[in-house]
């Protein structure tokens, strides 16, 4: 299957991911494009603490399904597999996913809407649905003690639908480090912080503060002026401060 997509297996890879799009013919002769993403472990400690763990496209396509499971629309994952070596150490996973057609990285989606002559009042109902999609669904997966660990931009893909183009379709993709914690410890809390933050390293250079807080009362379901509202935002910047900005 990797040939089939010009890859070739076991081989040394210097990127950690590469991945293929590619539109292939039904048996009922409908076109379907996919894609197909090859993992490489190129540092022999990430591949043996592989040995009797899943691999990053085993935990993709899990956690794909995962979201699935909770309403969250996704790109929808078809089959994963792996090879292995003699000794069971992994050199190669695959996963291959259906393409959300359509749709661009929400990093795109929001500059090209900025830059469109648009009305004012639709980009910021369009950025509002956004939001709202995006706190819910994270709100979601924390309630399932689920932490994504990845949530850039780059992972959520958006496109327009309904007559106007006034409404939107926002999917998670690209998710192979989430990783489910049920002790309610400091890696919980951990996980909760980082998946906030990690959404606001873009989101302080494009959306408002009042866009930001907006985010976070609807995933805490607080009142903007609620003091607990203003801590944990404080704790997210601090880590976004101190973790992920230049």
């Amino acid at each position: 299957m990797s040939r089939f997509f010009g890859f070739e297996l076991g081989r040394h890879q210097r990127r950690r991911s590469k991945f293929v799009r590619k539109e292939l013919t039904k048996p009922d002769g409908s076109q379907v494009v996919v894609y197909f993403k090859l993992y490489g472990y190129r540092r022999l400690r990430r591949a043996f603490s592989r040995i009797l763990k899943p691999t990053r496209s085993k935990n993709e396509f899990a956690n794909l399904k995962f979201f699935q499971k909770l309403g969250i629309p996704v790109c929808v994952p078809m089959v994963q597999g792996e090879y292995r070596n003699a000794f069971g150490i992994p050199r190669n996973c695959m996963i291959i996913t259906l393409e959300v057609t359509g749709a661009s990285q929400l990093d795109h989606f929001i500059a090209s809407l900025e830059e469109s002559d648009e009305p004012s009042e639709v980009k910021a109902d369009l950025r509002r649905q956004i939001i709202e999609s995006i706190a819910t669904n994270l709100r979601k997966i924390h309630d399932e003690h689920f932490y994504h660990d990845d949530l850039k931009w780059r992972n959520v893909l958006v496109r327009r639908v309904g007559e106007q183009g006034e409404k939107v379709e926002v999917f998670w993709i690209d998710c192979p480090n989430g990783y489910f914690d049920k002790t309610g410890g400091m890696r919980s809390q951990h996980g909760i912080v980082k998946d906030v933050a990690t959404l606001d390293h873009l989101a302080w250079r494009n959306c408002s503060l009042e866009e930001r807080l907006y985010f976070l009362s609807c995933y805490l379901g607080l009142e903007i002026d609620d003091p607990k509202l203003r801590d944990f935002a404080d704790e997210v910047v601090e880590y976004r401060k101190k973790k992920l900005d230049d």
